[in-house]
């Protein structure tokens, strides 16, 4: 087990090294990838990446607080699922009644893999996960982004 301070640092260790990792892709020429995440221009639509002790997802996760409003874009996204999963490459996950540790409800579409923070000897292949992911999850918002803003 680790105290609290060294979870906290192994933590940001591993999102410093992920960031690190971003720096040496295709096209990237050393500097730092510019990820959608929630900056989607679509409001309570974000692109997420989350790791934890058993787990690492990369999501798009739709966390609208009306509930009416959180379901209309879950299903407008639901409608063009065909071409989401296309333009991702394989079938994804997808959870109108996701519940994050913290007791919130969302509605996600994701991809998870198991996997422990806290095994540093992972990190290489969890990053690699992530950051494939993130790139496809990427590819499939933009195909399907103009559908989901307008209704």
């Amino acid at each position: 087990m680790f105290s609290k301070e060294e979870a906290k640092e192994l933590r940001l260790e591993f999102w410093r090294k992920l960031d690190n990792r971003t720096r040496r892709l295709p096209g990237q020429s050393g500097r730092k990838k510019k990820w959608i995440s929630d900056r989607t221009n679509i409001k309570g639509l974000d692109l997420r990446f989350d790791i934890d002790r058993e787990k690492a997802i990369v999501a798009l996760e739709i966390n609208k607080t009306q509930e009416e409003k959180r379901l209309e874009l879950y299903e407008r996204l639901e409608a063009c699922k065909t071409i989401f999963e296309t333009a991702f490459g394989k079938p994804l996950t997808w959870n109108y009644i996701y519940e994050k540790p913290t007791g919130q409800q969302v509605c996600r579409v994701y991809v998870e893999m198991p996997a422990d923070l806290y095994e540093v000897k992972e990190w290489p292949k969890v990053s690699y996960f992530l950051i494939d992911n993130m790139m496809r999850l990427e590819k499939a918002f933009l195909e399907v982004k103009d559908f989901l803003k307008y209704r």
